[in-house]
């Protein structure tokens, strides 16, 4: 927005130069005049010679205007013309042309207004006064109407006082009333160019693609800048700028520019644009600038400027973006202010894109290793399970002829069925591993529903888990019959899992206690232990992918691989139910592991998902059928 004093500085500078053509217009008026009564005047060379110079400071007064302030220019302008007016009254013999002190009071009035137009009658009417009384003594006539001359002085500078007052507000109030409609039509238009730069930012944005946020940054600063408009990125191991999209009103001057830039990626430094990233200023140059070389194609193109402008985003420059014109006037402010608004709004969105493209090149790269990390877990376990077929067939074989020949009790038995044990942990543990495989390819366990009674299948959980470990007491408390649809196996492998967990962590012996109840349209399975708990910060992680928690000294207190738990989620998760851990507050130490899920296993939905932790979604469900 312009200033109040630079508006009323170029209105005096305006109304100067139609003084200067009026006073040039006097000067040749009054000059025709003396030619034509030149007999009739003495002291015509020196009126001639008076006309002269005030011809040649009006011409001056134009240089005057441009390098000094206006009303300094007018102060000296309206003494030049007292006292060009003064010289001529003292000269002219013959004439009176103290009209002319009219002229020059209603300069002064046009310039200064009312109060300096009567101070300078005044000074100006005491002039002539001291010039007649000096010089024409002997004119009676002057003499005698010196009083009526300088009352029409005097008189004159209130009437052009008065006048200009009239005339200067009109103009000002004009002025003012032309300065509030551009200053409206400026904030109309700056209005339209950030609601434009807002729109644009949000195209920026509308996309994640890299190159398709590129795309959008040529073609929507192309309208608003030059001929046309590129936009670079950094290769910041290469140290270039790679040319990205290019779009203008040229369209052929757009592509040639581009594949340019293409031919000769320039340097980080080096040039228009390469600076422009090196030192993340604004930057305008010309082809006449050019002293050497041509990194920026600007004489090769035919173009006459090159305006280039930072993309910043967190600290980092990301690009460039650069528009090109053929016209010698170069750009103008407006031009310059909208490359450098497109270019910060462009930093955000080409900032979100890459670190887009970024992850999905992360992300690409992580499937893969999974992808390997699953394969390899895969054909590992299928090519163990062989080795311990064949283990546990020969020992079964052994321990057939061996109790027929030593008996049930001899060492040797003893050793088969260490060897059994072993094989069957071992067994457990390579379709734990399988299992993780499947879950962490397919997000999910398979389950097939059945109907089959929960209570029974609690019971023969325990009663097997009796027969491994007769040394511990195992109480199982569940009704008579508690039927679900669920998947028998998995459900079969959960108990399973939670009874072992519970033997595992009670190494001092104590009660195990098992529950199995009916909660509404849910099932509710419990298994508490009396050893050596959990601590509060380790509960909500016990469920995780190989965790297990570690004694005082780091050292883990258990073996195991930590899958059991984490296994047990995904089943109960594919169920639709949720799984949790909890002190056991019955008996005052242990802890307690339980489950509770639709009787009906259904489809686990995202509103379904089990309020304790985050666990990720593990629905794969095979369909019965």
């Amino acid at each position: 927005m312009e200033a109040p004093e630079s508006h009323l500085e170029r209105q005096m500078r305006a109304q100067e130069v139609q003084l200067v053509w009026v006073r040039l217009g006097m000067v040749a008026v009054a000059t025709a005049t003396l030619l034509i009564f030149a007999r009739q005047i003495v002291g015509l060379p020196v009126l001639l010679g008076i006309l002269a110079g005030v011809a040649l400071f009006s011409v001056a007064t134009g240089w005057l205007i441009r390098h000094f302030p206006a009303r300094e220019v007018g102060v000296v302008s309206t003494i030049v013309d007292m006292v060009a007016v003064t010289l001529a009254v003292y000269f002219a013999s013959g004439i009176d042309i103290h009209l002319f002190y009219g002229l020059v009071i209603l300069g002064v009035a046009l310039r200064f207004g009312l109060g300096a137009s009567i101070w300078s009658s005044i000074v100006m009417s005491g002039m002539y006064v001291a010039v007649v009384l000096t010089v024409r003594t002997g004119e009676a006539e002057i003499i005698n109407e010196l009083p009526v001359r300088v009352a029409y002085l005097v008189g004159f500078g209130v009437a052009a006082g008065l006048f200009s007052r009239i005339v200067i507000g009109r103009t000002t109030e004009n002025a003012r009333l032309q300065q509030r409609l551009a200053e409206d039509e400026r904030d109309r238009a700056r209005g339209r160019e950030n609601e434009l730069l807002s729109q644009l930012g949000r195209d920026f944005s509308a996309s994640l693609d890299r190159d398709a946020t590129l795309r959008t940054i040529s073609s929507g600063a192309a309208p608003l800048l030059g001929d046309a408009t590129l936009v670079f990125t950094v290769d910041e191991a290469e140290h270039r700028l790679l040319p990205a999209a290019a779009d203008g009103r040229d369209h052929t001057l757009a592509d040639a520019w581009l594949d340019a830039a293409r031919q000769r990626p320039a340097r980080l430094g080096e040039g228009i644009v390469g600076g422009v990233a090196a030192t993340v200023t604004v930057r305008l140059g010309t082809a006449a600038d050019i002293e050497t070389g041509d990194p920026d194609a600007l004489r090769a193109l035919g173009l006459a400027w090159l305006l280039a402008a930072p993309i910043v985003a967190g600290g980092r420059p990301l690009g460039v973006l650069a528009t090109v014109g053929r016209s010698s006037n170069g750009p103008d402010g407006r031009v310059r202010r909208l490359a450098e608004a497109v270019a910060d709004r462009a930093g955000p969105a080409l900032q979100n894109a890459q670190l887009w493209s970024d992850l999905q090149q992360r992300m690409a790269h992580e499937q893969t290793a999974q992808r390997v990390k699953d394969d390899f877990l895969s054909i590992v376990s299928h090519e163990l399970r062989t080795p311990l077929t064949s283990i546990q067939g020969y020992s079964q074989l052994l321990e057939g002829r061996l109790r027929g020949e030593r008996g049930a009790e001899s060492k040797e038995m003893s050793h088969l069925r260490v060897i059994r044990s072993q094989v069957g942990r071992m067994r457990r543990l390579v379709d734990d591993l399988l299992d993780v495989s499947r879950i962490d390819r397919r997000g999910g366990v398979s389950i097939e529903t059945a109907d089959f009674d929960l209570a029974e299948e609690v019971r023969e959980a325990v009663s097997r888990m009796g027969r491994e470990h007769s040394t511990r007491s195992i109480d199982v408390t569940a009704p008579e019959t508690l039927p679900v649809h669920a998947d028998r196996d998995r459900l079969d492998q959960v108990l399973s899992n939670l009874l072992e967990n519970a033997v595992k962590y009670s190494p001092d012996g104590g009660p195990i206690r098992v529950t199995a109840e009916r909660r509404g349209g849910e099932v509710e399975v419990c298994v508490s232990d009396t050893g050596v708990g959990i601590p509060a910060e380790h509960r909500d992680q016990v469920f995780e992918r190989f965790y297990q928690a570690d004694d005082d000294a780091g050292r883990r207190r258990f073996g195991g691989l930590g899958l059991g738990l984490y296994i047990s989620r995904a089943i109960i998760d594919a169920h639709g139910g949720r799984i949790w851990v909890a002190p056991n507050t019955i008996d005052g130490t242990g802890s307690t592991f339980g489950f509770r899920m639709p009787r009906v296993a259904m489809p686990l939905t995202p509103a379904g998902i089990a309020p304790t932790g985050e666990p990720p979604p593990f629905v794969v469900r095979r369909r019965e059928g």
